[in-house]
């Protein structure tokens, strides 16, 4: 089977694309242009003072320009969860493009360990500590380059150059910091998702109330738990320890550069009232510079799981996997005819051989036959349905809110439209029998598909739910080709 195709980090980022990212960003420059210029009113208020001329209409602009910023600030909050949900959407959507057709994964169990917290979590979180990592940092930069640019006209073009020495200093020490932080969040990542893949078997070593399975389970649990918190703490120590010491070179560098302009400006009695009114944004903008530069170690973080859910993406099936069919002991019958079946092509001719009726597939248990009908999938693709022994599969029987389609489905549908109505399953308490009945009625009635790839459909069902099974089975058997597991030999 061909691998699918990989996804990198870079396109991964493109998930996110999309207007609500673009909302965000334009809300993101009018915040911050408010903020500069209620910088410069305050600039200008401070020489006023110095003149005994104070006007009030200054304070209102300032009022009215935090005001703006305030609410654009709320409204970039808006575009950031929508460009975060969109974005999951995209993923989920972009994962079942790439591996709907990869049937042997379905029973490969360290793959889907490995795999779906990526599914079910992961991704999620990333995407969203993405945006508002992102969200964050822009909000930094921009709010320091707008405030530079006004101090630097306003009071002396120093300031400015001050920032910028700063940040380029912290800057290449948070480089040089990287591939450690990488290293120590990505070990982190590793060790978290091997414990929450754990917890996927918790409801049923709890709730069998068996006393030995419950202690082999949370014996592996403890375990998984100590190492996953061992890498975390030493992955936010290293973070926190570059934190504190960047914060202290930023402050002391621009607290440097404001001395030796209220030094060189001794005389300039507005200019220093000027100075000592943007004192406190100084000092707010040199812990911003620190949380900019630091924030580098959020995004290498963020970066770095972006790269284990992209690893993740596309997950490796066992290449044994069709080695597992023991032919030459697996039989394909066909109304009264039996035949030994050698090998995957010769199980697919005789497949495909006919539009319709009922194939068997007949074997000791460890033959292969389950894993012959995956097989089978894998190389039909579209063209075959298959209902796997044990599925957790979407039906609507059993789901509320869920519109059904009965042709195939839309590969082009909105990335959004599908997460939506993903969310509405809610179970309603079938026998395991009623469900199987119901599952294939709701084949029968809603799909349509050349091939049916249907394994052991009738385990666990009594003498009547059976008998109804069967004439359901063939009922699409006389519309198309139907290949069975079946629990037991019909007569």
């Amino acid at each position: 089977m061909p691998p699918a195709a990989d996804i990198r980090p870079t396109g991964f980022l493109r998930l996110l694309a999309g207007p609500a990212m673009v909302g965000m960003l334009m809300m993101i420059l009018l915040q911050e242009s408010c903020g500069a210029a209620t910088t410069w009113l305050v600039i200008v208020i401070a020489r006023e003072i110095a003149e005994a001329t104070v006007s009030v209409s200054n304070l209102a602009w300032i009022v009215a320009a935090q005001t703006i910023a305030y609410l654009a600030g709320a409204v970039s909050w808006i575009f950031a969860e929508r460009a975060g949900f969109g974005a999951y959407a995209r993923y989920m959507l972009r994962f079942a493009r790439l591996n709907r057709h990869r049937t042997p994964l379905l029973g490969d169990t360290e793959a889907r360990e490995e795999t779906e917290p990526f599914l079910t979590s992961e991704a999620f979180q990333v995407l969203f500590e993405l945006v508002f990592t992102l969200q964050f940092h822009l909000r930094l930069f921009f709010q320091l380059l707008f405030n530079a640019l006004v101090l630097g006209i306003e009071i002396d073009g120093d300031l400015p150059l001050a920032f910028a020495v700063a940040f380029v200093t912290l800057s290449a020490l948070q480089w040089r910091l990287r591939q450690p932080l990488a290293d120590a969040w990505l070990h982190n990542q590793v060790m978290t998702n091997r414990m929450t893949a754990r917890t996927y078997n918790a409801w049923d070593n709890i709730f069998t109330g068996n006393r030995y399975n419950f202690a082999v389970w949370h014996r592996d649990f403890r375990g998984r738990l100590r190492d996953a918190l061992a890498a975390q703490i030493r992955a936010i120590l290293l973070r926190e320890g570059w934190s504190a010491a960047s914060g202290l070179i930023a402050l002391a560098l621009i607290l440097f550069a404001t001395a030796w302009i209220a030094l060189h400006d001794a005389g300039n009695t507005p200019l220093l009232i000027a100075l000592a009114a943007t004192l406190p944004r100084q000092i707010e903008m040199a812990l911003d510079m620190h949380q900019l530069t630091a924030g580098v170690s959020d995004l290498v973080a963020v970066w770095t799981r972006i790269r284990g859910v992209c690893a993740h993406f596309c997950p490796t099936p066992d290449p044994g996997f069709e080695a597992r069919i023991r032919f030459g002991r697996v039989t394909l019958r066909e109304d009264a005819r039996e035949q030994v079946c050698d090998s995957l092509a010769e199980a697919l001719r005789h497949v495909l051989g006919r539009p319709t009726g009922l194939v068997a597939i007949r074997g000791d248990n460890g033959s292969g036959k389950s894993t012959l009908l995956a097989a089978l999938k894998t190389h039909l693709h579209g063209r075959a349905y298959y209902w796997p022994t044990q599925d957790r599969l979407a039906f609507a029987f059993n789901s509320e809110g869920c519109p059904v389609e009965t042709e195939e489905e839309d590969e082009d549908d909105d990335a959004e439209a599908i997460s939506a109505r993903e969310e509405a399953e809610q179970r309603r308490g079938f026998s395991s029998g009623e469900r199987q009945i119901a599952v294939l009625r709701e084949i029968v009635a809603r799909t349509d598909h050349p091939v049916y790839l249907l394994d052991e459909w009738d385990a666990n069902l009594d003498a009547a739910n059976r008998a109804v099974a069967a004439t359901l089975v063939a009922e699409l058997a006389a519309r198309a080709r139907v290949i069975e597991v079946s629990h037991r030999d019909r007569g």
